[in-house]
């Protein structure tokens, strides 16, 4: 036994000694080649060390031999070691590196270890090593042979066993291999079918494609899939689905083919009555297309397959659009809904239905028709939908029409005519009952104050009476006159900028003593900063009705809250009340001339029913509006009034008010505002022209005309003016597209100019109208001079500014 402890002296105790790190040094080289494999290191040693035993073994027994040749044994290791190689998948050229780097590792070893190997010895380490790579690799080439030989027989047996028909034929048009389930179908032993061409059995009707294909397949062209007729031996034909590809090296052609005569005779059956089918549904559709009417066909779910030509022809759809549920795109939107759930309802209870609808037309327009369905159903009683008829009704549904619109027109009118009656003999009997009341009281007390006999207290108490009803009946003979001037169109507006808030002041102190005389609390909340242009006396009118409103309704005890703010570009004035409230079915009608709540003769408030609507229009001539709101009876009642912030400055009121002249007479000098202004009138009316160019001249401004929005374009650009005057209402080209091209034009040539409109349209959509189509303020017709003078002066920026400290 070798020494522990020194270097081995020879090869044989080499791999005693250093064994282990041998082993190391192996699978450090050998691991990389199994990655694949993914072995443990258990699978990787494996037969190494018995291997490696054999190998010292060896070794020491050629020491004793002349030549130093060991005889080669069998190794049990190397045959263990291959056919464990075998299981795990690894093959001979993986086998034949492990062995090679087994002998690297060797010598390797020995050289670092300074082991002297001798050429004889060298010779015995290859020849061992050689040997067991030998005997490993003897179950690699066992397995292969048994491999191919399971394959083969697992071919031939699919070959033979298989459904399909498989053959081998030649290039030169014989069989060479046909399966049993070939022979089978076609009846012909393989003698037989190999001693004759195959064209023979063919169909003379396909012989032609046969060769065709035959011809294809000779150029290397694969059938996926060809079918003909084969001959069987009872003389019968058998359709076959072919699938070929050629070898053309070996001149052979591999094929699959599959009986399909079934299949084909199923076909034409079904052809057959397609075609019978095909031609009762011809003579139906023939037979429909001409009858008067139009008719339709569903199936079990209601879905529409068939519609004659009549509906076609009447509705403009196509099959396309029609059918399923596409009919339904014809009908009138408002007997859609109506349609279909009598439709969809009758379909589910398969019962009969009847309804009229409006269909649309192919030209748009929609025609009455009437709609009969009826269920049908197979000789077994089985439900196979519906057939039906659509008849045009238009003609007598027209006639129905009209008389019921005539009938409704003449109840109409007679209800207009009722109602018209009911409200001027109303309006009569209030208007008489509210003038003769004062009246009553005039005429009596002037009688007692005649004799002369009343005492002093009640001769002051006789002419406060006369005094208050003599100014209540000239306030509904005022009344009276705003709503002619409204329905006449004379109604005027004094125009300049006014403060709200002093309107307010003097309408509350016009209405607190009959507030305080029934302990009614008036309270008001107001912003000192509203200003709009306006009319101050007209405004005030607008207030002073909310506020003694207001009180006339509210009980004694309650109270009314007044409150003016800015909400953005607006000023709102708001009226909220604690008294009776107003119905709902009388809101829509509270702003309603001659129209009251209580308009009998138990009424428990006197008026004429005017004063609302004579607000909402002296609001909306000053451009704004007036809404009311109640939650009902009992409940209170607010009034809101919204107006336009004033587009002109606000004067200081330390300084004295601009020198107008006299009403009757023009002053010896212009106003400072207007001298020197350049004003464009455009105005298709001469007298009208007229009438603003002597207003304008007089007031110190330098005036030109212009009878039509394209002349106005014309002088706009030549004269540069620093105010546009312009009439809304003009032949050709209005007001409206007259500043539109305006604005239109860069402000060199006058697109800026500010503008004003003149117009006879004063409600409060025309003025948002106005200011929305580019002019800067709006003035009603007929024009009131001052206030048109006070906007141009505005627009022209002439008012002089305030002083300075």
């Amino acid at each position: 036994m070798p020494t522990r402890g020194r270097s081995p002296a020879s090869l044989a105790e080499l791999l005693d000694t250093d064994r282990e790190a041998l082993l190391e040094d192996w699978c450090a080289r050998a691991s990389p080649l199994f990655v694949s494999l993914r072995l443990t290191h258990e699978q990787l040693v494996d037969a190494l060390p018995a291997l490696l035993d054999e190998l010292h073994a060896a070794l020491v027994d050629a020491k004793e031999g002349a030549d130093g040749l060991a005889p080669l044994q069998h190794s049990e290791a190397a045959g263990a070691h291959g056919r464990q190689r075998l299981r795990l998948g690894a093959d001979v050229a993986l086998l034949t590196r492990e062995y090679g780097l087994l002998r690297d590792c060797i010598l390797a070893r020995a050289e670092r270890a300074g082991v002297d190997v001798p050429l004889p010895r060298l010779r015995v380490l290859d020849a061992c090593i050689d040997n067991a790579l030998a005997q490993a690799v003897i179950p690699f080439a066992s397995g292969s042979a048994e491999r191919r030989h399971a394959e083969a027989e697992d071919r031939e047996r699919f070959f033979q066993l298989s459904p399909d028909m498989f053959c081998v034929a030649g290039l030169d048009g014989y069989f060479k291999r046909v399966n049993t389930h070939f022979v089978n179908v076609l009846g012909w032993s393989e003698e037989e079918l190999y001693q004759r061409p195959f064209m023979d059995l063919v169909h003379p009707d396909d012989q032609a494609s046969t060769r065709e294909e035959m011809h294809k397949l000779s150029h290397g062209i694969p059938t996926l899939r060809f079918q003909n007729r084969f001959r069987t031996r009872d003389g019968s034909y058998r359709w076959l689905a072919w699938a070929s590809r050629p070898v053309l090296e070996l001149g052979l052609l591999y094929s699959a083919a599959r009986d399909i005569t079934e299949q084909k005779t199923v076909a034409w059956e079904r052809e057959q009555l397609l075609e019978a089918v095909r031609d009762s549904e011809a003579r139906f559709r023939n037979m429909a297309d001409h009858a008067p009417v139009m008719l339709w066909v569903t199936d079990v779910q209601g879905s529409t397959t068939y519609l004659n030509r009549g509906w076609y022809a009447l509705t403009g759809q196509t099959e396309a659009t029609g059918l399923g549920f596409g009919w339904l795109d014809a009908i009138h939107p408002d007997d859609l809904e109506r349609t279909q759930r009598t439709f969809t309802e009758s379909n589910a209870a398969r019962r009969p239905f009847r309804l009229d609808y409006r269909l649309r037309g192919a030209d748009g327009a929609y025609r009455w028709a009437v709609d009969t369905g009826s269920p049908r159903y197979d000789a077994e009683g089985h439900f196979l939908g519906y057939i039906g008829s659509v008849i045009d009704i238009s003609d007598r549904k027209q006639a129905e029409v009209e008389r019921e619109a005539l009938l409704a027109r003449e109840s109409a009118a007679r209800q207009e005519a009722e109602e018209a009656n009911q409200l001027k003999d109303e309006f009569l009997a209030t208007i008489s009952h509210e003038l003769r009341t004062p009246l009553t009281a005039i005429l009596g007390w002037v009688q007692l104050l005649r004799t002369g006999t009343l005492p002093a207290p009640r001769r002051e108490r006789a002419l406060e009476t006369i005094e208050r009803n003599a100014r209540s009946q000239g306030q509904l003979i005022e009344d009276l006159l705003d709503v002619s001037r409204i329905v006449s169109g004379k109604l005027k507006l004094d125009v300049a900028p006014v403060d709200l808030s002093a309107v307010v002041q003097q309408a509350l102190e016009s209405v607190r003593p009959a507030a305080d005389a029934r302990h009614i609390g008036v309270r008001a909340t107001v912003d000192t900063s509203s200003s709009v242009m306006g009319d101050s006396h007209r405004l005030q009118q607008v207030v002073w009705n909310l506020l003694s409103n207001a009180v006339k309704f509210t009980p004694r005890g309650g109270y009314v809250r007044l409150v003016v703010c800015r909400r953005d570009s607006l000023v709102e004035l708001t009226v909220e009340d604690t008294g009776q409230g107003i119905s709902e079915a009388f809101l829509p009608h509270v702003f309603e001339r001659f129209r009251q709540a209580d308009s009998g003769s138990t009424r428990k408030t006197g008026g004429l029913g005017l004063g609302l609507s004579i607000v909402r229009h002296i609001v909306e001539m000053h451009g704004g509006t007036v809404t009311a709101a109640s939650e009902g009876e009992g409940r209170g009642a607010t009034f809101t009034v919204r107006l336009p912030l004033s587009v002109t400055q606000r004067r200081d009121p330390a300084m004295p008010p601009s020198p107008k002249p006299p009403v009757a007479e023009r002053g010896p000098s212009p106003p400072p505002e207007l001298g020197g202004v350049r004003v464009l009138v455009v105005d298709d009316e001469e007298d009208a022209r007229e009438l603003l160019r002597t207003l304008l001249e007089d007031n110190g401004a330098h005036v030109v005309t212009a009878g039509s929005a394209m002349e106005g374009l014309q002088v706009l650009q030549a004269e540069q003016p620093d105010v546009l005057v312009s009439d809304i209402g003009m032949p050709g080209t209005d007001g409206y597209g007259f500043i539109e091209r305006v604005r239109a034009l860069p402000a060199e040539e006058g697109g800026h100019t500010p503008a004003v409109a003149i117009t006879a349209y004063a409600r409060s959509e025309d003025r948002t109208r106005v200011l929305r189509a580019g002019f800067q303020s709006h003035v009603p017709k007929p024009v009131e001079p001052g206030e048109l003078l006070a906007v141009i002066a505005s627009l022209a920026k002439r008012y002089p500014a305030p002083p300075t400290a």
